[in-house]
């Protein structure tokens, strides 16, 4: 456990968030609904994380746009 706490915290990737997904979803299939709450909130954070990349992306779309009308 000590081994954990001492790692880098790096930012979740989508990749990371999809596996976590795959994972709980297993466990809550063998397991019952006490994980449940845990696999909603992944999948939350995933839904989330997409949201954010697409406002991103979209942003800037737009200002690639902008730069290119007043050139």
């Amino acid at each position: 456990m000590s081994e954990w706490h001492q790692r880098d915290h790096d930012p979740v990737t989508e990749e990371q968030l999809v596996r976590a997904v795959h994972i709980l979803a297993d466990i809550v299939e063998a397991n019952g609904p006490a994980f449940r709450p845990l696999y909603q909130d992944v999948r939350q954070q995933l839904a989330d994380l997409r949201l954010q990349q697409q406002a991103e992306a979209a942003a800037t779309a737009r200002a690639t746009q902008d730069s290119s009308k007043v050139a």
